[in-house]
């Protein structure tokens, strides 16, 4: 059948069937006058961006977010006059807030009618050199998220540079803005560069296997991961095993409906990874002050609107209370456990309190915490797990505040509700500081305190384990039989691990091993993503990888560990949660070996 369909012949007998079914239903001819063909325009919202540099804060994230708006306004691929008003509006209505998940981001561009929506990040900002030879080079992530599928579409990782001066010495933050500016504008220029590939599905060749209407003339590569669409609903998943130069084939993967002829198929874009050297150096000065935004009218509108965001950005600087310029730099050793560099603050001595801060403004005078460390022991171990605030109940924290116009911390305390699994956080660490300023009427030393200001902020998830009590099968102690492995009627199948919002872990993979060493194969899966369904399962690639793993007549009888892993894809930390491990036996098959 397969060779059939390969002959220049058939394919081109389906094409005129297609095309002739295709005019039995068109009322008008489908001859056209000829014009221009033009790009399509997609609405798309830009939620504003995240800072993971610890350089600035939100106002340089802010920054880079208007930037690469601008760089989109002259395009004419994107509409993009979806205002931050009009965001944050409709993530008041729907109870969102960031950062946003993949469903919130698809939930809001719905709201927003838009046909994408668009997030990112900057990862570094780094500075070198001195004088005229300083440059700054910031690196940006942009990725486009489509609104139907909640798929990645297009997106960038782009650096910036700032261009030396001769016989001109420009302050940092000068610099880090024309870097900002100018990843902003490869970001885009890279964006508007690529071409989503799609194709329509011609023919159905089985139950496992279609052909489609483009090739590798139109960017179809084998490999290529796309996601079928019927009238904008997610219908199915497809992976490309060959493309010849005008058409395709490809293996289904997964199938919600039934993938039927005239579905349309969307490529899924890989976003590149980001390599980052040197690490981010904070600035002695403030926020940058001005931009290179190009000329014209939207350059013009865009350098007034930047420099409003700038000065308001200076203003509450200054009116937000004052700090030590060395926050406590985050950074993520596991899901859910932070770590920070206990040499800091002559090791920990002049620390009175570090506060962990959640989902607020850690420079704010009132923000308040979610756990408290004074003691040194603690401090010293360098890390604290937060894992522990999610499933167990109400928990009451005792913390150190300091309103506007205080010089002297007083105690209080916050209860919190147990909200459970599922929900994303960004965290921070401020230090509360103690110094010696002086010595008191009766000899006694005085002293001065202060909050740091905050870096950078970890994005973390509370994702619940993947339990005894979530596998499907095989349950422990069960069979699992090869041949039936092999031909789909069994499987390893498990609960997604979210809660009743649907929030929770995204990505997930299984890992076998054997109970007792060297009896069996060590088998990791691919990265299994969470779909609609109520289960989930290995992918047809991965089961037939497990069944050709375990497939040897050396194996029957042998007990054999799995787990299901766990992980949120937007969250800092790339680690995993550790399921529990259930034991199956490879079981034989009437007859012989499996």
């Amino acid at each position: 059948m397969r060779q059939l369909m390969q002959s220049r012949a058939v394919r081109s007998l389906c094409y005129t069937l297609v095309l002739a079914l295709v005019a039995t239903l068109m009322p008008t001819p489908l001859v056209k006058p000829a014009c221009a063909q033009l790009m399509p325009t997609y609405a798309v919202g830009v939620v504003d961006f995240v800072n993971e540099s610890g350089v600035q804060g939100d106002l340089l994230a802010r920054l880079a977010t208007d930037a690469v708006v601008v760089e989109m306004s002259k395009t004419n691929r994107y509409d993009v006059s979806i205002t931050r008003t009009m965001i944050k509006q409709a993530m008041g209505d729907l109870g969102l807030r960031p950062p946003l998940t993949k469903l919130g981001l698809v939930r809001l561009g719905e709201a927003l009618s838009a046909d994408a929506m668009l997030e990112g990040a900057i990862k570094s900002v780094q500075l070198a050199g001195s004088g005229p030879t300083r440059r700054a080079s910031v690196t940006l992530v942009v990725q486009m998220v489509d609104q139907a599928s909640g798929e990645i579409i297009n997106g960038a990782v782009q650096t910036g540079n700032s261009s030396a001066r001769v016989g001109y010495t420009a302050d940092d933050s000068s610099l880090i803005t024309e870097a900002v500016n100018n990843a902003a504008f490869l970001a885009v220029k890279t964006m508007i560069d690529y071409v989503i590939p799609e194709a329509t599905v011609m023919v159905n060749m089985g139950a496992s296997q279609v052909m489609i209407n483009r090739g590798a003339r139109d960017g179809i590569k084998p490999g290529m991961r796309m996601i079928v669409l019927r009238e904008k609903e997610i219908i199915g998943y497809i992976d490309v095993t060959s493309a010849d130069p005008t058409d395709a084939y490809a293996r289904v993967i997964k199938s919600m409906r039934g993938i039927q002829p005239q579905d349309k198929a969307r490529a899924i874009f890989e976003m590149p990874t980001v390599s980052s050297t040197l690490k981010s150096e904070p600035l002695p000065t403030g926020a940058p002050s001005h931009g290179r935004m190009g000329g014209g009218a939207a350059s013009k509108i865009g350098k007034f609107l930047v420099g409003l965001l700038i000065v308001g950005g200076i203003v509450a600087m200054f009116t937000g209370g004052s700090g030590s310029p060395d926050a406590p730099k985050a950074s993520a050793a596991g899901p859910l456990v932070l770590r920070w560099d206990p040499k800091l603050y002559n090791h920990g001595q002049n620390v009175s309190e570090l506060q962990i801060i959640r989902d607020q403004d850690a420079g704010d005078a009132g923000a308040i915490p979610v756990r408290t460390i004074r003691d040194m022991g603690q401090w010293n171990a360098g890390y604290t797990d937060l894992s522990n605030l999610y499933g167990n109940g109400a928990f009451t924290v005792t913390y150190y505040q300091m309103p506007l116009g205080s010089t002297t911390p007083t105690s209080a305390t916050q209860p919190y509700t147990d909200e459970g699994y599922g929900v994303t956080h960004q965290y921070q660490l401020r230090a509360l500081l103690r110094t010696q300023s002086g010595v008191d009427q009766n000899g006694a030393p005085s002293y001065s305190y202060e909050f740091t200001k905050f870096g950078n902020y970890i994005v973390a998830t509370a994702v619940q384990p993947v339990t005894r009590t979530g596998i499907v099968s095989p349950l422990n102690g069960e069979s699992l039989y090869v041949s039936e492995l092999q031909a789909g009627t069994a499987n390893l199948t498990w609960l997604p691990s979210v809660n009743t919002n649907g929030q929770g872990g995204d990505q997930y993979r299984v890992v076998v091993w054997p109970v007792q060493p060297g009896t069996g194969p060590t088998w990791t899966s691919n990265v299994i993503y969470l779909g609609a369904d109520t289960e989930m399962s290995l992918p047809d690639l991965d089961r037939l990888s497990l069944a050709s793993a375990l497939s040897s007549p050396l194996y029957v009888d042998r007990q054999m560990y799995w787990r299901v892993d766990v992980r949120h894809g937007g969250d800092t930390s790339p680690d995993w949660v550790l399921g529990s491990q259930v034991v199956f036996r490879i079981g034989s098959t009437p007859g012989g070996p499996p």
